[in-house]
């Protein structure tokens, strides 16, 4: 790659994906794969599917960008290829990328078979490459992600960003994510002066346009859940000033109190207080249909990857077991959904009883729920009767 003199990240960035654009416009497996990664301008790629090796046609299905699609048999074929023929390397022996496709459409396959043969067949070369001087760091990293999965650790920080924002592998402790951040930068920036492949290069655009966007709506001391526990905690300390007159405060005016009567109501509050801070706050969230049931989330926040479930006992006839039982439940309907099913889930209720006797005990019963990870419980204002 030529160096640019430019070093404005956005001029680079721009740079970069002009240089992949014009790379990529002839292959159909680093067109298909721009076109993934939401950086094609030219729409969805056009290729003669029947006509590309068996090994493209996996690799590219495994993307999931076009309605072509390969049989379980195809699949089953490709895995069962040895890495060489008469001493020449096959080409996906040193192309992780594809490699990284073929893993996903093997997982897609949903058949045991398949994910033995798929780690049968990545043994016959992965290990090789990797200790040999054969891949960059990106690309081992890359190669750790196929063999190990959630449990591969990254030199980069390239390589994890790009999985958290697949949402493969989700990086949930926000300090993580920003430290990941300036570290990405670096390498960013870095590609002005190297000569880094397409499908590289493609990653790289893509990561920084999403770590841009995270930067825009992530509140300005990267929050964690504590913090945001610690926050939803103590609104009783607001909730002092809460409008409730028993007279008008000027002459004439008739004397206002702000009902809060309804679930919805708790949710517009925690809306109000949250939304300034996160940007990216999202309200009546629905999921995918569990059988019958159409569940929906009250409050999300994307940057915390983490669900707020209201609840309000308005009297006495709503129990606190009843409560707990409906919190466990929406708990499980949330993890159903494979979008959502590593998310944090902190449940907030409104007291109107004012029954703080119970509280302590509430807490430790819902802290006892399968994925729950926090509850906050708030009376409300005394003067409410």
């Amino acid at each position: 790659m030529v160096p640019i003199e430019k070093e404005n990240a956005y001029q680079l960035r721009e740079y970069l994906h002009r240089k992949v654009s014009e790379s990529a416009h002839a292959d159909p497996f680093k067109s298909s794969l721009l076109y993934f990664l939401g950086l094609s301008k030219d729409g969805v790629p056009s290729f003669d599917f029947a006509t590309l090796s068996l090994y493209q046609r996996c690799a590219i299905a495994g993307l999931g960008v076009l309605d072509e699609a390969v049989s379980s048999l195809d699949v089953s074929r490709l895995l069962g290829q040895a890495a060489k023929i008469d001493s020449t390397p096959r080409p996906w022996v040193s192309d992780m990328f594809g490699v990284m496709a073929v893993k996903w459409l093997a997982g897609q396959m949903n058949d045991a078979r398949i994910a033995r043969e798929f780690e049968s067949w990545i043994s016959g070369f992965l290990a090789q490459q990797v200790s040999g001087d054969h891949l960059n760091l990106f690309e081992k990293d890359i190669a750790a992600y196929v063999c190990s999965g959630d449990s591969a650790v990254y030199s980069s920080a390239c390589v994890p960003l790009f999985l958290h924002y697949r949402t493969i592998r989700r990086i949930d402790d926000h300090q993580i994510r920003l430290s990941l951040f300036s570290r990405f930068m670096a390498e960013f920036r870095a590609q002005a002066q190297e000569d880094a492949s397409t499908a590289l290069l493609s990653l790289m655009v893509y990561v920084f346009d999403q770590v841009n966007q995270d930067v825009a709506v992530v509140p300005p001391k990267g929050w964690s859940l504590d913090d945001l526990l610690g926050f939803l905690e103590h609104i009783p300390v607001g909730l002092k000033r809460w409008t409730w007159e028993d007279a008008g405060r000027t002459r004439g005016a008739e004397p206002v109190k702000w009902q809060v009567e309804n679930e919805y109501h708790v949710q517009n509050l925690l809306y109000v207080l949250l939304a300034p801070i996160f940007n990216d706050i999202a309200d009546e969230v629905n999921l995918q249909p569990v059988g019958q049931k159409n569940p929906r989330i009250d409050l999300y926040l994307p940057s915390l990857h983490t669900i707020i479930e209201v609840k309000y006992r308005k009297d006495v006839k709503k129990s606190f077991p009843t409560l707990i039982g409906e919190i466990a439940e929406d708990a499980s309907l949330y993890r159903a959904d494979t979008k959502y099913k590593d998310a944090r889930i902190v449940s907030f209720l409104w007291d109107c009883t004012r029954a703080t006797q119970e509280h302590a005990k509430f807490r430790e019963g819902v802290s006892k729920i399968d994925g729950i990870d926090g509850c906050v419980v708030i009376s409300a204002p005394s003067t409410m009767s």
